[in-house]
């Protein structure tokens, strides 16, 4: 079966602020030789509906400061000339797992064609839900961890990379 993505212009790799988890972060810049703030960031969390047991809260002065982890651009950096994603075999579990959730549905607000939809539900995702689901869930652990601490933004980001 050909890939769905298959002569897609990427408007999801483009258009939306890809969130990560640190352990993404990890592996792309094992795989790159990228540091991770050459391509990552603590981005402020100023949106609706997300979940908030990946938002890392962060304190400046006593003022307490929401973020998520976040790739650097929009467009993705890590996307070729012909809107084809470079890193696809250790890109982050939500870019491979688009337009899929973590429950393995197809996100309703994908930017996808309907003729890639149907595509994409023949298909399934490129990785099993139960990997990305416990990849999440362990990720919501690290950021639990982390907001016990109500550390700075600079410590979080320490605290996320640390060995």
């Amino acid at each position: 079966m050909p890939n769905p993505c298959s002569g897609c212009s990427a408007p999801c790799c483009r258009d939306y602020l890809i969130t990560l988890t640190s352990f993404d972060v990890r592996r792309i810049a094992e795989n790159t030789g990228k540091k991770p703030e050459e391509f990552a960031f603590l981005s402020p969390a100023n949106l609706l509906n997300l979940n908030e047991y990946t938002i890392l809260g962060c304190y400046e002065k006593k003022e307490r400061y929401e973020y998520l982890l976040a790739l650097k651009s929009h467009s993705c950096i890590f996307l070729d000339k012909n809107n084809r994603c470079k890193i696809h075999e250790f890109a982050p579990y939500i870019c491979r797992s688009y337009p899929h959730t973590s429950e393995g549905k197809i996100l309703g607000r994908a930017r996808c064609s309907p003729l890639r939809k149907a595509g994409f539900r023949l298909a399934g995702a490129s990785i099993p839900k139960e990997e990305y689901s416990r990849q999440i869930n362990e990720y919501m652990k690290v950021v639990k961890e982390w907001n016990r601490k109500k550390g700075t933004k600079e410590e979080c980001w320490e605290f996320l990379f640390r060995d």
